[in-house]
């Protein structure tokens, strides 16, 4: 592993961090600010996705990550006083929310963005349609 993949998962790692770090307080101010907060990360989501700005989608997805870590967080209720069933329908909550902020939810936003981008143009020269007065001078044989 070289430097610039280490320093590009540090990268990833400090989005998810401030990511996480921002919706802790988001959740303390409110439920308009943690509102506000996905919708800033899945703008930049989208927008990313439609530009086709690999890095910056990469950073997006990192701070969804960390805005899932936050909303685990937030419904986190004390595992210790609970019983083995109940702590384990909690992990599988907190598992189902992460999948839903790494996994289900980027595809989802991805597929809307792959809506909503016009087809790419294509690099291999293509030959235009003919015109109606063409078509009209060309007999059967041609």
């Amino acid at each position: 592993m070289n430097f610039k993949s280490v320093g590009w998962l540090l990268v990833l790692l400090l989005a998810a961090l401030v990511s996480l770090l921002a919706a802790t307080m988001a959740w303390i101010a409110g439920f308009g600010w943690v509102l506000g907060l996905l919708c800033a990360v899945w703008g930049v989501f989208l927008l990313a996705e439609l530009k086709r700005w690999i890095p910056l989608r990469d950073v997006a997805w990192a701070a969804n990550v960390g805005f899932g870590i936050s909303v685990i967080r937030w419904f986190d209720l004390p595992a210790e006083a609970t019983s083995g069933l109940t702590r384990l329908a909690l992990l599988g909550i907190a598992a189902l929310c992460l999948i839903f902020f790494a996994l289900i939810c980027p595809g989802v936003l991805g597929w809307i963005a792959g809506r909503l981008r016009p087809p790419p143009k294509s690099e291999l020269p293509v030959e235009q349609p003919a015109s109606p007065e063409a078509l009209r001078r060309w007999g059967p044989r041609d």
